[in-house]
C-alpha cells in the first residue's frame, strides 16, 4: 500500500493553526456511516462531512452510505446508483433541480459522473414515487444535490475548503467560497480529484485511474429580503480508465449555465415564486487512447435546455401547495469515426412539458396528508438514418400520469415518533437508452443477425409503477429508530436482455422489452447512545423481486446488507469502527438487467471492516483519517459489471473492489 505525499492538503492544514475567525461556522461530526430518514420517505445528508468508506469524489460514490443504495462498479469512478434494485433513469438525479443526462450509449457516464458532492450544501433523497415536484420524475427515488441560498445583512464571507490524500495516488482538493452584502452575493466553487490504478485484496492492479476537475461561479443580486436573482455557470472535465469494457472515457466535459429568480411574500396567497432557465451540455469521448490506440474513438453529445416555474401557495392556515410547470428539450448526437463519420450527427430529440402540483393539508396537530399529481407530455423524434433504424424520421407522443398520497401521523402511543403510509403511481417514459441505444426483441420472424436496426422506438411501452410505502421514525435522547417497508408492482417494466438466446428468439445485441414484475423490501436503521461519548449505529437493507413474465428472479437486486458502527466522540477526538456484512446472492437472472448492466453470476457473501479517527481542534476544523477494508479482503459487489480482458491486468468475473485503503482528510470552515 502506497500513500502519495501530503502536499495537496498543505494549504488547508496550514490554515488549521489560525483561530482568528468568527465562530459562526460549525463543522458537523467527523464521520457519517449511515443515513437515517429525517422525515417520512426522506433522507437528508451533509456532503461536506468526511465519510467512511473513503470520502466521495462523485455522486454515485456519495450514495454508498445510504441504506437501499447499491453502486455498480466499473472501475475507479463513475459507478451507477441502484436503489431497491431499480437503476438507470428510475433514480432521478438532479443538480440544483436540473437534470443531467450522460451521453454514452452504454452508460459509461452516468449522470452522477458529472456531480462533485462536496461543492453542494445538502443532498436529499426521496424514496419511491412520493413526490412529483421535480423534472425527470423518478419512480424508485429522487436525489437532489442542492446549493442553499446564502444571504448577508452586512459585508461577509464564508469558505469551506478541504484536501484529501489516500492510497493508490488518490488526492482531492475542494473549495466552496461565498462573499456578499445585503444587496449582492457571489459564490465560487472548485474541485479536483485524481487517483492511479487501485489494487484489489489479492494485490492485482485494476485498470481504474481517473482525473476530474470542476469549476463554477454564481453572481447575484438581492435588492431586498423578498427578491433574489442569480446567474451561474460551471465547467467540469476529466478522464477515466474502465475495467469492464474495451474503451475508456477520455473526455467528460460538462458545461452549464443557469439563470434563477425568486420573489417572496407576493401576496397572502402567493408566498413564493421561483423561475429557473438552464442549459447543460455534455461532450463525452470513448477512446482506446489510454491503451495505446488513439485512433479508435467515438464522441457523443447530450444537450438539455430547460425552463422551470414553481409557486408556493398559502391556500389557508392548514393548507399549503406547490404548483409548477417544467419544460425541457434534450438532443443527443454522436459520430462513428471508424466508418468515416467524424462530424457529430443527432440521433434523437426529446421534448417534455410537465404540469405538477403537491398539496399538504395539516388535518390536526398530529396528522398530515400530502398528495400530488404530475402530468408529462412527451414528444420524441427518431433522427437516425434508415440504415440504422426502421423507425427513422418517426415521431412518438405520450402523456404520462403520476401521483401519490401519503398520511403522516404522530403516534401518541410512542413518544416522539411518527408513522406514515403512502401510495404512489409513477408512469415512466422510456429514456434515450431504452428507445434509441437498445433495440427491440428481434424474434418475430426477423433474422436475428440483422436485428440491429429493429428499433424499440414505437413498440416499447411506458413503465407503470404502483407502490405502497410504510414506515416509522422514532427519536429520543438515548436512541433513534427508523424503518421503511415497501411493495411495488411494476407493469411493463423495461428489461434489458443481453442473453444470446431465450425461448422467444435469438438476437445479436442486448435488446429492450417489457415484462411484468414486482419487488418488496425494507430499510431499517437504529442508533443507541451508550454513554455521553459512545454511540452504536446499525442499518439493514433488503429487497426481493420476481420477473413474472419470464418466471425468473428479477435482475439487479442487491443481496441483504447490514452495517454496524461504534463511535466515540467527545467533540474534540473521535474514533470509530464500521462492519459491513453482505449476504450471499443465490438468485440471479444472468444476462438480464437494466441500461446500467446485467446480472453476471451468483455471488458469495463478504464482510468488510474499517476504522476511522478524527481530531477537531475547534468548531471549524476537522482532521479525519481512515482505513477502509482493513483486512485487505478481495471481493466484488453483486451488481458490478463483468471484468474485461485488458493487457497487463488480471481479468476477473466482476470488477473487484479496492483492497486496503488508507486516507487522510483535512476540512476547514471560515467566516
Amino acid at each position: 500500500m502506497k500513500l502519495i505525499k501530503v502536499t495537496p492538503i498543505a494549504l488547508v492544514a496550514s490554515m488549521l493553526v489560525s483561530n482568528s475567525f468568527a465562530t459562526e461556522a460549525v463543522l458537523n461530526d467527523v464521520v457519517v456511516t449511515a443515513a437515517p430518514m429525517t422525515t417520512p420517505t426522506t433522507i437528508e445528508l451533509d456532503p461536506k462531512v468526511p465519510r467512511q468508506p473513503l470520502p466521495a469524489h462523485d455522486g454515485a460514490d456519495f450514495l454508498k452510505s445510504v441504506p437501499g443504495f447499491s453502486i455498480m462498479r466499473k472501475a475507479g469512478t463513475d459507478g451507477e446508483p441502484n436503489f431497491r434494485g431499480m437503476g438507470g433513469s428510475r433514480v432521478n438525479i438532479l443538480a440544483d433541480d436540473q437534470n443531467i443526462f450522460g451521453g454514452c450509449g452504454q452508460r459509461m457516464d452516468a449522470p452522477t459522473a458529472y456531480i462533485f458532492p462536496e461543492i453542494y450544501d445538502k443532498v436529499t433523497v426521496v424514496k419511491g414515487p412520493q413526490t412529483v415536484l421535480y423534472p425527470g420524475h423518478g419512480s424508485a427515488a429522487t436525489v437532489r444535490f442542492e446549493k442553499e441560498p446564502k444571504t448577508y445583512k452586512n459585508p461577509g464571507y464564508d469558505v469551506h475548503a478541504s484536501g484529501l490524500v489516500g492510497s493508490f495516488g488518490r488526492h482531492d482538493e475542494v473549495i466552496d467560497a461565498n462573499i456578499g452584502d445585503k444587496g449582492y452575493f457571489a459564490n465560487f466553487t472548485g474541485s479536483n480529484s485524481h487517483s492511479q490504478d487501485y489494487k484489489d485484496g489479492n494485490g492485482n492492479k485494476v485498470h481504474s485511474q481517473y482525473s476530474r476537475y470542476s469549476a463554477g461561479a454564481a453572481l447575484g443580486l438581492t435588492p431586498d429580503d423578498n427578491k433574489r436573482f442569480e446567474l451561474s455557470a460551471g465547467r467540469s472535465n476529466g478522464y477515466a480508465a474502465y475495467a469492464d469494457r474495451s474503451m475508456d472515457g477520455t473526455k467528460f466535459l460538462r458545461e452549464n449555465v443557469a439563470l434563477k429568480g425568486q420573489l417572496k411574500n407576493i401576496s397572502e396567497l402567493v408566498e413564493k415564486l421561483e423561475i429557473q432557465a438552464s442549459r447543460n451540455t455534455i461532450f463525452h469521448t470513448m477512446s482506446e487512447a489510454m491503451r495505446g490506440n488513439p485512433n479508435s474513438y467515438m464522441d457523443v453529445t447530450h444537450e438539455t435546455n430547460a425552463l422551470r416555474l414553481v409557486s408556493d401557495l398559502n391556500l389557508r392556515s392548514s393548507t399549503k401547495a406547490k404548483l409548477g410547470v417544467d419544460y425541457s428539450e434534450s438532443k443527443h448526437g454522436g459520430n462513428m469515426p471508424g466508418m468515416g463519420a467524424i462530424a457529430i450527427t443527432e440521433d434523437s430529440e426529446f421534448k417534455n412539458t410537465s404540469v405538477f402540483g403537491e398539496v399538504t393539508e395539516q388535518l390536526n396537530k398530529s396528522q398530515k396528508v400530502v398528495a400530488g399529481y404530475r402530468g408529462d407530455f412527451w414528444t420524441v423524434l427518431d433522427k437516425r438514418s434508415a440504415m440504422s433504424s426502421d423507425t427513422a424520421g418517426q415521431k412518438r407522443e405520450e402523456l404520462t400520469n403520476s401521483g401519490f398520497v401519503r398520511l403522516e401521523q404522530d403516534l401518541d402511543s410512542l413518544k416522539a415518533s411518527k408513522g406514515f403510509i403512502g401510495v404512489g403511481h409513477s408512469e415512466r417514459m422510456p429514456d434515450y437508452w431504452e428507445l434509441i441505444s437498445y433495440r427491440r426483441d428481434g424474434s418475430a420472424g426477423m433474422n436475428p443477425m440483422m436485428s440491429n436496426n429493429h428499433s424499440s422506438f414505437q413498440s416499447m411501452k411506458t413503465e407503470k409503477t404502483n407502490q405502497i410505502d410504510m414506515g416509522l421514525i422514532k427519536k429520543s435522547d438515548l436512541y433513534d429508530f427508523n424503518a421503511s417497508v415497501f411493495y411495488n408492482q411494476i407493469n411493463d417494466l423495461i428489461l434489458i436482455d443481453a442473453r444470446t438466446g431465450y425461448t422467444s428468439g435469438m438476437y445479436r445485441t442486448a435488446t429492450a422489452r417489457n415484462v411484468d414484475a414486482h419487488t418488496y423490501g425494507a430499510e431499517l436503521g437504529a442508533g443507541y447512545q451508550l454513554t455521553n461519548t459512545v454511540k452504536v449505529n446499525s442499518s439493514l437493507s433488503y429487497v426481493k423481486g420476481k420477473n413474472e413474465t419470464d418466471a425468473l428472479p428479477l435482475a439487479q437486486l442487491a443481496p441483504l446488507e447490514g452495517r454496524l458502527s461504534v463511535g466515540y466522540d467527545d467533540k474534540k477526538y473521535s474514533y470509530g469502527a464500521l462492519l459491513r456484512l453482505v449476504a450471499p446472492k443465490d438468485e440471479a437472472a444472468i444476462g438480464q438487467g437494466n441500461i446500467s448492466g446485467q446480472d453476471v453470476a451468483k455471488s458469495g457473501g463478504f464482510g468488510i471492516f474499517s476504522l476511522n479517527a478524527g481530531y477537531k481542534p475547534n468548531k471549524k476544523t476537522v482532521l479525519a483519517v481512515g482505513v477502509d477494508n482493513l483486512f485487505d479482503k478481495t471481493y466484488a459487489e453483486f451488481i458490478s459489471r463483468s471484468g474485461s480482458s485488458i493487457d497487463g491486468y488480471t481479468q476477473t468475473t466482476r470488477v473487484n473492489e479496492p483492497g486496503r485503503t488508507a486516507w487522510l482528510k483535512a476540512t476547514i470552515a471560515l467566516d
